[in-house]
């Protein structure tokens, strides 16, 4: 009877085991866990920078003090977000934004990290998005919620602020941001099928 109980235990602990072992990591566990090379601050830091997490959808915002990517004290404000997006192969993409804001504009830089057995490696040259100015200034110059037509110059970079849509696994690009994307004019948009980012638009525009 001891022999079974001991068996029975064993089984018990080796089944949670392999629970916690198989457990998903969620989008806040793998912000806290890129290594330092790609975030130069340490977890403790970067949970105080959390903003919002969405687990369900992968989807997690946060806020850093300007004097962390800058060295400098100023009135600019960086603001990010990291999406999690999962792949046809099984494996996990994770999309990491910040937007810059200063001078009364915003504009984001991307970066796309592979993760795999605990280890993260940078694939942004395979994944990278990078919109087609003259089409942004096209787009923009008909869009009617966009009022700045006046920056709209041939030739003259238009500065993009970048937000992630976990829901529908999407990036967009917005023109027009000041301090954060609210106002911001979708400029262009992607969305990720499983292996690569897909531009599209909406049939309707959304509520």
């Amino acid at each position: 009877m001891k022999k079974l109980l001991f068996l029975t235990f064993c089984a018990l602990i080796l089944n949670v085991a392999s629970f916690a072992q198989k457990k998903e990591m969620s989008v806040k566990d793998y912000f806290l866990a890129i290594p330092t090379e790609f975030i130069k601050a340490e977890s403790k830091k970067r949970a105080a920078w959390i903003e919002s997490e969405n687990a369900e959808d992968g989807n997690l915002t946060y806020n850093i003090p300007i004097s962390e990517l800058t060295d400098e004290e100023g009135d600019g404000k960086v603001f990010g977000g990291l999406q999690v997006f999962k792949k046809k192969d099984g494996g996990v993409l994770l999309g990491m934004v910040n937007n810059l804001c200063a001078d009364g504009e915003c504009i984001g830089m991307m970066r796309f990290l592979d993760y795999k057995a605990g280890n993260f490696t940078d694939v942004s040259d395979d994944y990278l998005i990078i919109p087609d100015n003259d089409e942004v200034i096209k787009i923009l110059r008909s869009a009617p919620a966009f009022e700045d037509k006046k920056s709209l110059k041939d030739g003259v970079q238009v500065p993009l602020a970048i937000e992630f849509y976990g829901g529908e696994k999407s990036v967009h690009f917005l023109a027009g941001c000041k301090t954060s994307t609210d106002g911001g004019v979708v400029a262009k948009m992607y969305k990720w099928n499983g292996e690569a980012f897909i531009e599209f638009e909406y049939e309707e525009s959304p509520e």
